[in-house]
């Protein structure tokens, strides 16, 4: 399946490089407003470039992989599906609701399927936790309890500073993973509140941390906390169910969640796995799960209506 990736800055780059070093995909073509970027991607990947139009028109690609800035995230994914092109959009998808529902729209008339990006899925403690749940490991899900972050010093005095850009601050940049997470582990949410604050940074125009509760129809519960000034970088979660509980635990560069604990009320006895030995390639997998479910035409997830549902989740922390 033939690729194109707009947007070359680090996590452009990132998946690149997975496209890449998938044996299910070809990257083809890569475009970046700014020459330089393009310029040196072009000769670190060995990949053309190729100008925007040239990329929407050219029927050799089937996927566009959108990994701009946050607030060109809807012409591109729009433009793209309007063209016939299936696209992959690096998080947080949008920057508000009002976007989220004109792609959704879109999608309902286009040939082309919309993937939003979700890599901490595909982490191998991710991956163990949903298979304990699915196996019925603590029985209902009844809370989903996560802690994000990182040290934001690298994101200082750029565009994710800049509210018009990004559309929200750490929320948006690492909150949306556990949104997500909630979402996978507990299901859809149809009330919340939440916090944000600027803690560490405090003339900035966007939130350095945020945390949020939700609650669904049937009263399971989501809490969530973000931060871009967790100095360590952390990533933690906590299912808990009628019958037991897991636990996901681990530091945040590590792209995989080290360690992972999970107990049934019945046998009265903690397991655990490690997998910081493991080599991280959520990136990898996470790609030719697309393209496997594309291919196969199974269920796209996250779609824009899951995108929708994070959108209204924030949405809900930051109207307070």
């Amino acid at each position: 399946m033939n690729f194109a990736v707009i947007g070359l800055g680090s996590f452009g780059i990132k998946r690149a490089q997975a496209i890449k070093n998938s044996k299910l995909a070809k990257l083809i073509y890569i475009f970046d407003i700014n020459e330089t970027n393009a310029k040196k991607a072009s000769e670190d990947l060995k990949v053309p470039i190729k100008s925007y139009n040239e990329i929407l028109n050219n029927k050799e690609i089937d996927v566009v992989c959108v990994c701009t800035p946050n607030k060109f995230h809807k012409d591109i994914i729009i433009d793209s599906l309007n063209n016939g092109k299936h696209v992959f959009c690096e998080k947080p998808y949008v920057r508000n609701v009002d976007e989220a529902k004109e792609i959704l729209d879109v999608t309902k008339k286009s040939k082309g399927v919309l993937q939003l990006a979700s890599n901490h899925r595909f982490f191998e403690s991710v991956i163990y936790a949903r298979k304990l749940v699915d196996e019925g490991t603590v029985g209902k899900v009844l809370s989903f309890n996560g802690r994000i972050g990182h040290n934001g010093e690298r994101l200082k005095d750029s565009w994710f500073w800049k509210k018009e850009i990004s559309g929200g601050g750490t929320l948006l940049d690492n909150g949306c993973h556990l949104l997500d997470l909630s979402r996978v582990f507990v299901g859809n949410f149809t009330s919340g509140k939440g916090l944000i604050s600027n803690a560490f940074w405090k003339n900035i125009e966007v939130e350095d941390t945020a945390s949020g509760i939700f609650k669904t129809d049937d009263d399971r519960t989501a809490t969530i906390y973000c931060s871009w000034r967790l100095l360590s970088g952390y990533f933690f979660f906590e299912i808990n169910g009628s019958d037991g509980y897991i636990n996901v635990d681990g530091r945040f560069d590590t792209h995989g969640g080290d360690k992972i604990f999970w107990s049934n009320i019945k046998e009265k006895k903690v397991y655990s796995k490690d997998f910081s030995h493991i080599k991280p390639n959520s990136y990898l997998l996470e790609i030719e799960n697309f393209i496997s479910n594309l291919k196969n035409s199974r269920k796209i997830s996250p779609s824009a209506e899951d995108g929708l549902e994070i959108m209204k989740m924030i949405e809900f922390i930051y109207s307070k």
